[in-house]
């Protein structure tokens, strides 16, 4: 897996060689793609999947938190080396429960990044906690600790680390500063499935995590998630969280179940577990796989001028979700190049997240709630937010090159890719 010194190598590929592709005409003028072939995409489902799924079908019941729920979360807490899994319906209540566990409650803080899916802000709005958002550290992508630190005041609850693209954030200096502070350390593992820091899986360091399956994820149950922790109580409160505080397992008189606490009803169906089980025992190969392909981008365009790739520690080994570049040149423009490399057939995108910069949304400016009316509501109302107040962000996502990495794309594949960035650039530089 790719760690913080990474070497270059020489081309894979005889047709790779810059003096080749020098020669070639840009598709965008009327050359040849050199992307030929399009991008392999077999489907992510097989038999597995197929197995069982009908096993549940024939068992009759679909319904958890035993069965094939129980079993995954079985085998998330052997393959991440973590005490406790609990399955749920999505993401985005994965982070809420875990905020919940930890004891999130209305006008508490939360300490997060502007740059990541919308679902991890919506998390903390749903238990009227305050986002306080703060800066990336640019050359890594991710939360900048020491920025981080600055904003942590006596109403400070919580910091939630984005492993965002599958990169693991510096933990080291997180739980430096929760040693200092008390504030609680929640990684949003969203998109990092099996990477490690240090040689944990994230997810297993931090106080809790919340991992998402959406289908774009590297498990995916069409949608889904599971939080993690080592800690017992915060496991036991995000149980009963998760399933309307029933005290399962207990012989209790129909009528007289207690309540002790509020929760809400995210439990997931064994339906959506089996097809957690099996794409759990894909996890291995794809994170290998995508790491060799990210391997040759770093080995083989690391070099290239105008093209500065994530700083990534040698304690941490990313599970890569996409490989996020950045242009630093200004001809052609980043938008331009992203049309030129469309002609060409690669596969390239521009921001890192759904959203920019939550920062500068109209709803978190004028901190807007359900219901939508123009009145803010009481927990938000003596929070101001600047809309320039991460400004790595903002250079990121103006500057971002996302190269396709999935482990179901060939060596063609990646070759043709390499091919067409070398062939651009030896046109341009």
């Amino acid at each position: 897996m790719i760690s913080g010194n990474l070497s270059r190598s020489t081309p894979h590929s005889a047709y790779l060689n810059r003096e080749i592709c020098t020669m070639d005409e840009l598709a965008i003028n009327g050359g040849e793609k050199a992307k030929t072939v399009p991008y392999n995409q077999p489907n992510k489902y097989t038999d597995e999947e197929r197995e069982l799924l009908l096993e549940v079908l024939d068992s009759g019941k679909l319904m958890g938190p035993d069965g094939k729920v129980a079993d995954f979360e079985a085998e998330i807490c052997r393959a991440f080396e973590v005490k406790h899994a609990i399955m749920v319906t999505s993401g985005t209540v994965a982070l809420q429960t875990a905020l919940a566990a930890l004891g999130v409650s209305e006008g508490d803080e939360v300490i997060t990044t502007p740059m990541t899916d919308f679902g991890t802000t919506a998390a903390i709005l749903a238990l009227h906690a305050i986002p306080i958002f703060s800066d990336i550290d640019l050359s890594t992508r991710l939360l900048d600790p020491q920025k981080v630190r600055e904003k942590i005041t006596d109403k400070t609850r919580v910091i939630i680390t984005v492993h965002m693209a599958g990169m693991p954030c510096d933990m080291d200096a997180f739980l430096e500063i929760s040693e200092e502070t008390g504030v609680k350390i929640l990684e949003d593992c969203a998109q990092a499935h099996g990477a490690t820091y240090r040689g944990r899986f994230v997810g297993a360091i931090g106080h809790a995590a919340g991992f998402s399956m959406n289908e774009s994820k590297q498990i995916s149950t069409g949608d889904g998630g599971f939080v993690t922790t080592n800690d017992d109580e915060t496991a036991e409160i995000a149980r009963l969280f998760r399933d309307k505080t029933y005290l399962r397992g207990q012989k209790l008189e129909r009528g007289v179940q207690p309540i002790p606490f509020f929760g809400t009803n995210l439990r997931p169906t064994c339906l959506q577990a089996a097809v957690a089980i099996a794409q759990l025992h894909k996890l291995e190969y794809l994170v290998a796989r995508r790491d060799q392909i990210v391997r040759r981008y770093y080995a083989e365009l690391g070099d290239l001028p105008h093209l500065d790739f994530p700083k990534i520690a040698d304690k941490a080994h990313p599970s890569w979700w996409p490989l996020a570049i950045r242009y630093t040149g200004s001809a052609p423009t980043r938008d331009e190049l992203v049309n030129i490399f469309r002609a060409e057939g690669v596969s390239i995108n521009t921001s890192m997240s759904a959203v920019k910069n939550i920062l500068r949304t109209e709803v978190i400016q004028k901190r807007k709630y359900y219901p939508l009316t123009d009145d803010i509501p009481i927990f938000w109302q003596n929070t101001v937010y600047n809309p320039d107040d991460c400004p790595n962000v903002d250079t990121l996502q103006a500057t971002c090159l996302r190269l396709p990495v999935n482990e179901r794309y060939t060596d063609e594949d990646i070759d043709q890719t390499i091919a067409a960035v070398k062939k651009v650039w030896a046109h341009y530089f």
